[in-house]
């Protein structure tokens, strides 16, 4: 039984812990992301919220996929009621659509980074580390070299080396080869 298939199970039983490990942070991100910095501060509450429907109907879902889409799908819907509810109906009406649109190339996207995240908490420390320094801190070289007392060039090299492994363990996924071109 795998990890998804076991929180599944657990989740309709009534335990819900390695539900909010599996999916939370996802679902927190895709939230996030479409809420956009002016409403992002609600993104919890989307999620909660969502979990909370998804609880109550938790016996129906079959397969770990229906569940993963059934709370993708509540957390969207959480999104819509958010936009009703807030002073800009001209904005929800334009923006409705959009949103309806790219939700599933949200939770594409969304399982292409923690495909990706996934493979880079894998990574050789050192490697973790010069990511961590440079793609998510935006540290230049000679900045990540005076922290990890090494010298520029070594930490250019690690950084190649960092992305080379990535390409090669994504070498047969377009889709995270395009995200890794981006970054």
């Amino acid at each position: 039984m795998d990890i998804e298939e076991r929180t599944l199970k657990d989740f309709q039983e009534g335990r819900i812990e390695s539900l909010y490990m599996q999916f939370y942070p996802s679902l927190l991100s895709y939230a996030r992301r479409v809420l956009g910095p002016e409403h992002e501060f609600l993104a919890e509450d989307c999620v909660q919220e969502a979990v909370y429907k998804v609880f109550q109907s938790r016996r129906q879902f079959d397969t770990p996929l229906q569940l993963r889409s059934f709370l993708f799908t509540c957390v969207h819907n959480e999104i819509i009621t958010i936009y009703r509810k807030s002073d800009r109906h001209e904005r929800f009406l334009t923006t409705r659509e959009t949103i309806e649109d790219t939700l599933v190339d949200e939770m594409v996207m969304q399982e292409t980074l923690d495909r990706l995240y996934k493979a880079i908490d894998e990574l050789p420390p050192e490697l973790h580390r010069i990511f961590e320094l440079s793609f998510e801190q935006g540290l230049r070289h000679k900045e990540i070299a005076e922290i990890l007392k090494l010298s520029p060039h070594t930490v250019k090299k690690q950084k190649a080396k960092l992305i080379s492994t990535l390409r090669e363990h994504f070498k047969d996924d377009a889709s995270v080869l395009i995200l890794l071109a981006i970054i």
